[in-house]
Order: C-alpha cells, then sequence, then structure tokens
C-alpha cells in the first residue's frame, strides 16, 4: 500500500473532493485531535460535535476504482 505525503491543507482538499463521490468508494479520515483520545468512547462522544471540513487532518485513507485514487493523488509524492 503506497503511503503519499502532501500538506495538511491538500489532504484537507483531497478529502472533500473524495467525499463528494461516495459510490463505490471508501473514504477515511483521520483527524488530528483523535491521536489526544486514548479511548475509542471518548473518540465516538467528540466527534459528533466536529467538522471534519474545519478539521486538521493527518492522514486519510482511500479504498476504491485505481483511476478513481490515482486522479486525486497522481501529483503527491511517496513518503520516504
Amino acid at each position: 500500500m503506497p503511503i503519499l505525503q502532501a500538506p495538511a491543507d491538500t489532504i484537507r482538499s483531497l478529502m472533500l473532493k473524495a467525499m463528494e463521490q461516495p459510490q463505490n468508494h471508501a473514504v477515511v479520515p483521520f483527524p488530528a485531535f483523535a491521536r489526544s483520545l486514548h479511548d475509542y468512547r471518548d473518540y465516538e462522544a467528540a466527534f459528533p460535535d466536529r467538522d471534519l471540513a474545519e478539521e486538521a487532518i493527518d492522514g486519510l485513507g482511500l479504498a476504491g476504482p485505481s483511476k478513481w485514487i490515482k486522479s486525486l493523488t497522481g501529483s503527491l509524492k511517496l513518503l520516504r
């Protein structure tokens, strides 16, 4: 599985673009606020009060057709 790197604003815009097309795709954001939480129940309680479009996103998991993923990530560099 390739891991790509990008600035936070690029990851956020990629997430928002990916979420516009939910059919046959999976978008899994990793918001920065989750790092400070060490119990999933705390995350479940905090998540409904958050707007992912406004949160810092540390990472993003994408699953779907390779053509769709490449159209979103084609210009990003591999994380080394």
